[in-house]
């Protein structure tokens, strides 16, 4: 995303989410920040169909926002705006990706399942219309061990 895609991001930002639409000024802050935010756009014949947003602060990546126009839907686009989101994550070293998503869209909890996020806690009442949000997060690496022994290396862990 550049500073001449905002204007047409907003507008797609007011058609898709009416109550809880970003002002315009903040897609403009947003991208000021690029040593912690990344965001992109998708275009079809020359048109931005969709767009998403990470912010990641180590060790910890959070999706911002992520939308695809309706009639664009079930298109792959969706899965295509995560997968870059997520592959900013691992070049940013990010061990976890959070994300919320709204209780009342299963279609978007659906494309996160499938990409491995797991629903990690509710936020009650999170978005203006009163519904819940669900906070899911992908892990990116494995937690530490709780013991004090070294793992093995990976010639000794490929030892018979």
């Amino acid at each position: 995303m550049t500073a001449a895609d905002i204007p047409a991001v907003h507008e797609l930002e007011r058609r898709l989410f009416p109550v809880d639409a970003w002002p315009l000024q903040m897609f403009v802050t947003e991208l000021a920040h690029s040593e912690t935010r990344r965001y992109v756009v998708a275009e079809l014949t020359g048109q931005i169909v969709g767009y998403a947003g990470l912010m990641c602060i180590r060790p910890i990546a959070d999706v911002q926002t992520i939308a695809v126009v309706p009639e664009q839907e079930g298109k792959g686009i969706g899965s295509a705006l995560l997968t870059e989101l997520i592959r900013e994550s691992l070049l940013r070293r990010a061990e976890d990706v959070l994300l919320e998503v709204r209780a009342d869209n299963p279609r978007a909890q659906q494309l996160y399942r499938r990409y491995g996020f797991e629903q990690i806690h509710v936020r009650r009442r999170y978005y203006r219309d009163g519904v819940d949000a669900l906070i899911m997060r992908l892990r990116l690496s494995a937690p530490e061990p709780d013991t004090a022994e070294p793992a093995p290396t990976p010639r000794e862990a490929d030892r018979p």
